[in-house]
């Protein structure tokens, strides 16, 4: 199957990923030139781990080829996208910022595993109590 991510990167733009430390540790070691955790990540306002963006993306975006550097070993919160887990809902939904979200999670079974994976995700690596 074709990815049917290449050529958009819309979720790539003004990111707000979260990073789990298994996140921030796989990419400094898997990345082919030499970073920091800083460089990639930063702790935002509720102390979580940030993707970082620089000039309004993600800094791991080829923006000129729209394409992801790191899609062998991206967050697992890039994984799960476009499936977000919305906490005032208490439901997961897919993201309205993608424009092929329809393309992903083809049955509902699919999608319902995907969404238990994506809560326990959340609860193990952010201590998020999910209903």
């Amino acid at each position: 199957m074709k990815n049917i991510c290449e050529n958009c990167g819309e979720c790539c733009l003004e990111t707000e990923m979260i990073l789990s430390q298994q996140d921030i540790d796989l990419i400094v070691k898997s990345y082919p030139n030499k970073i920091k955790k800083q460089d990639i990540a930063f702790k935002n306002k509720n102390e979580q781990f940030q993707l970082k963006n620089i000039d309004g993306h993600c800094v791991f975006l080829n923006y000129s080829a729209k394409k992801c550097k790191i899609y062998e070993f991206r967050p697992q919160g890039c994984r799960f996208y476009p499936l977000i887990y919305d906490i005032n809902k208490k439901k997961c939904l897919l993201d309205d910022d993608c424009p092929r979200k329809e393309q992903f999670y083809n049955t509902k079974q699919s999608l319902k595993i995907t969404c238990s994976n994506l809560k326990r995700f959340l609860e193990q690596q952010f201590t998020l109590k999910i209903d």
